[in-house]
């Protein structure tokens, strides 16, 4: 079954508006040590500063889910972009930990429909054995933000400040706007709601409650509470300090590590997403690509003083094998009606951030139970920090267990409907 005419346009398109969210939840890792400096931040107020974009995206989520599901992902992620556009302006503006949180919120919300919104739109636009190539090659685009976030905007602070680097992404984020208008459509021509008609606000809100009755969700729930966060604590937020205090590097320096970082990301979500259809299994990718994940988190927190080489390379690996958000959010959308598909995709990204914010904020809690020492915490520290996010990756793959896999030969074959009933 070949994609819809017009389908590929979606995905640069889409990509180019995901690189704004995925800048922004990336970005303390590299200026965490001068807003510290600046404006005298400990580590408990970073973590919570850090979360605060992940808390916000994650609560986002219901009322996002409602308006994807309302007014289409189109028109939501215009007026989503825009609120992004005065969170990075009020977190450029801020002197205070208040307002840097503020501007954290504010970006966390207008960041929160960019990929679910993508997913439903993909899911219309291409068959279903297709749906997790479109989005991994997307989200590798989307990741050009990650990539941003470390090295450029490590030399941007260096020469502007990052006051001034922030004004610069704000503006870029206000242009990003017109991708959404010129060339997406929330789906192929011809295509109607499920049903015939979009649902009333008052219909799609008296359903909410049966979102939680889509078949396996709270095994989803479960597990996208740890995956991305055990990726994201690190590139998000420790890597750079941990980079600076064990390894004593500079901003550039802890940007180039941290882009290499980011480089094994993009590499592992294009990989995760055509081995779906060659290894004809959706389950099997995440529970291998967990394990590795479980791994290298591991070694982390056990190897005493690795040399930096060696450091840099199990960051990668952790990157490459924790790519696994894309492939859960496609098994996830094989088992909801498309009516409900908004809100439940939304209920998942929900979990996803919601164990974002959580991991940076206990991890802040972690780091802080050790004492600095001339600004710098201990390598203990850190190898704690491991160990919690290996700890709880693991038992978020034990929960993922019971969900039954969503083969792309069976999608294909018509023996699995778009609800996930064969």
């Amino acid at each position: 079954m070949a994609a819809a005419p017009g389908a590929l346009v979606l995905i640069p398109a889409l990509g180019l508006v995901y690189v704004a969210s995925q800048f922004y939840r990336a970005t303390n890792a590299v200026i965490a040590p001068d807003l510290m400096r600046e404006l005298g931040l400990s580590s408990d107020a970073m973590g919570t500063l850090t979360g605060a974009f992940f808390f916000a995206f994650a609560l986002a989520q219901i009322p996002v889910g409602v308006l994807l599901d309302r007014y289409g992902p189109r028109r939501t992620n215009v007026g989503l972009l825009l609120v992004a556009v005065a969170g990075a302006l009020v977190f450029a503006a801020s002197t205070s930990l208040a307002g840097l949180a503020l501007g954290r919120i504010l970006l966390g919300i207008g960041s929160s429909g960019v990929l679910m919104g993508s997913i439903m739109i993909f899911a219309r636009w291409f068959p279903p054995d297709r749906l997790a190539s479109a989005i991994s090659v997307m989200v590798a685009i989307g990741a050009g933000g990650i990539i941003l976030a470390t090295w450029p905007l490590a030399l941007a602070v260096e020469a502007f400040g990052w006051r001034a680097a922030f004004v610069g992404a704000a503006a870029v984020t206000a242009a990003l706007v017109l991708p959404l208008l010129l060339f997406v459509r929330d789906g192929p021509p011809g295509w109607r709601p499920e049903g015939g008609a979009t649902q009333s606000l008052w219909g799609i809100l008296r359903e909410l409650p049966r979102v939680w009755q889509i078949p396996s969700i709270r095994y989803f729930f479960a597990i996208q509470l740890c995956t991305l966060s055990a990726v994201l604590t690190i590139l998000g937020l420790w890597g750079g300090p941990y980079l600076a205090d064990i390894h004593g590097l500079d901003a550039v320096g802890r940007g180039r590590i941290l882009l290499a970082m980011s480089v094994a990301s993009i590499c592992g979500n294009l990989s995760y997403g055509p081995l779906d259809r060659i290894l004809d299994t959706r389950k099997g990718l995440v529970l291998g690509g967990g394990a590795v994940t479980v791994g290298v988190l591991a070694c982390l927190a056990a190897i005493p003083g690795p040399p930096l080489w060696l450091a840099t390379l199990l960051f990668m690996a952790l990157a490459y094998a924790g790519s696994i958000t894309i492939i859960l959010q496609t098994h996830s959308r094989g088992l909801m009606p498309d009516r409900m598909a908004g809100r439940g995709l939304a209920l998942l990204n929900m979990s996803t951030m919601l164990g974002v914010a959580l991991g940076q904020t206990v991890s802040g809690v972690v780091v802080g139970a050790f004492p600095a020492i001339d600004g710098a915490y201990p390598e203990a520290a850190y190898r704690s920090v491991f160990a919690y996010l290996a700890i709880v990756l693991m038992l978020g793959l034990l929960a993922y267990t019971r969900v039954p896999d969503v083969r792309p030969s069976d999608q294909r074959a018509g023996r699995i409907s778009p609800g996930g009933r064969r």
